[in-house]
């Protein structure tokens, strides 16, 4: 056994830096020649090269990969010696392991644009899914489930916290707008300033920082990310404080306001943050303290749909008043995001089991059914569009498509094979009429039931059930025009 291999095995995975000083510091020997030794290591030592400072390498035995040391090891170097890289990891673990490609760039400090000086975020991506630490998955990235728990890599959890994110930012707007901090119709989500992706921006000519330029007015700009569902701590918050370091650094720089939306903070967080100048958005603070518990609310009800709707119904619908009595009944932005729940309510009065949000993968492509519910005779595959507008016909093209591969897959599960399948489409929208036109001909399909919903529709499934609550909840946050 080699004096590299003897390492490995007593302290587990390292850098080459590292590994090169203990065999220099064990062997009596000089660093350079230690140096020489960790390069020339061959099997069983492997390494992992082209990603860290200093033309580093990182050393691991394929024991490591067994016992769980390699993660732990790898996450460690890329800390110390890929920060870009580790930003996208920290990303996804806070948002349990998923994130969509159209928001992770706001995570990290990596410009969406040339930067001289800077990886661009896309590079900085690819760089972490040649390390095989993430996967790319339809729509999201998400966490390599090889070397990550599983209660890391949860994505009915994901989409629990990504709705309390839509929620929490939206509400952020309107305190933003109600203050006077920033125009009624400049602010935008997960979009660029200066560069960078930012979860929401928005002009402010408040205060002393707008200022003349040439003579034009121009202003300051709020900036914002968010960070919610589990205490955050200092190497979470750090991809906000280096893209504020960033921005400082450039010339022409605009003055900024940045706020980092927490539900909690530890204390070095906290520290790290204020230090830099950043306003710290505790949630209960700018909403109120009842917000913290609509939260966790939200997020455990998202996240634990099929069961808690088939064991307990009645709680979606206190979750639906608590956030009425929060938010003065303005619900309008979480339609789209929790109407599949309000769907799934209504199948769990009637059917034998049910999920929400259920993966299932073809071809190995993921698709997400929003209700998946078995009856004794037939199962049931709820497409649910929250949505102001009709669907178009591009839009029920695509559900039609989607319906084949769905189709495919039920017929291969053993548990359903003499099931008749419905395909369902709720749409508190309603439908183009082109679109229309198009659902009544594949309504006439012999092998499988196509059946669709807008305002009325929908109503008339509600009154089923006989639940006057219900009702008014639809009526209240899914049919109605916006105030």
């Amino acid at each position: 056994m080699t004096n590299v291999e003897i390492i490995l095995v007593r302290e587990g995975p390292m850098l080459s830096g590292d590994l090169a000083k203990l065999v220099s510091d064990e062997n009596v020997i000089s660093l350079d020649a230690a140096k020489k030794q960790v390069s020339r290591a061959a099997d069983p030592v492997k390494r992992v090269t082209g990603f860290f400072i200093n033309n580093q390498s990182f050393y691991f035995l394929e024991s490591h990969l067994q016992d769980g040391s390699y993660i732990v090891g790898i996450k460690l170097a890329l800390k110390t010696s890929a920060k870009r890289v580790f930003a996208v990891l920290k990303a996804l673990e806070n948002n349990r392991g998923f994130l969509a490609e159209t928001e992770l760039p706001a995570f990290m400090f990596s410009p969406i644009g040339n930067l001289v000086g800077h990886k661009r975020s896309d590079i900085v991506i690819n760089e972490a899914l040649k390390l095989d630490l993430i996967k790319k998955e339809g729509d999201f990235y998400k966490l390599n489930e090889v070397y990550f728990r599983k209660s890391q890599v949860d994505f009915k959890y994901y989409k629990g916290v990504e709705v309390a994110k839509n929620f929490i930012l939206n509400q952020f707007i309107d305190w933003a707008r109600m203050i006077g901090l920033v125009s009624f119709d400049t602010p935008s989500l997960y979009s660029e300033f200066s560069k960078f992706q930012w979860a929401f921006t928005a002009p402010s000519y408040i205060g002393t920082l707008p200022h003349y330029n040439n003579g034009s007015l121009k202003p300051a700009f709020v900036l914002a990310d968010i960070l919610i569902g589990n205490e955050a701590t200092e190497d979470d918050v750090l991809f906000f404080v280096e893209k504020i370091k960033i921005l400082k650094a450039q010339r022409n720089f605009s003055p900024i306001i940045p706020f980092l939306i927490v539900d909690r903070l530890s204390l070095e967080a906290l520290n790290l943050l204020k230090q830099n100048g950043v306003v710290i958005g505790f949630v209960y603070k700018l909403f109120g303290n009842g917000y913290i518990d609509l939260i966790r609310s939200l997020i455990n009800t998202v996240a634990n749909a099929g069961a808690i709707l088939k064991s307990n119904p009645d709680e979606f619908i206190s979750l639906m008043e608590k956030i009425s009595n929060l938010t003065d009944g303005k619900t309008n932005n979480l339609r789209g995001d929790i109407f599949e729940l309000a769907v799934g309510y209504y199948h769990a009065r009637l059917c034998n089991n049910f999920d929400v949000s259920k993966k299932i993968y073809i071809d190995s492509w993921p698709y997400e059914l929003d209700v998946f519910a078995v009856y004794p005779d037939h199962v049931n595959v709820a497409e649910c569009k929250g949505l102001k507008r009709p669907l178009t016909l591009t839009e029920v093209d695509a559900w039609l498509i989607k319906n084949v591969k769905v189709r495919s897959w039920i017929e291969l599960q053993e548990a359903y094979n003499n099931k008749r399948h419905v395909f369902e489409l709720w749409s508190t929208g309603g439908f183009e009429d082109d679109a229309f036109a198009k659902l009544q001909i594949a309504g006439k399909a012999k092998r499988y039931d196509i059946k669709f919903y807008d305002q009325p529709g929908i109503i008339g499934k509600a009154k089923e059930i006989a639940n006057s609550k219900f009702l008014s909840i639809l009526n209240q946050y899914f049919l109605k025009e916006p105030v």
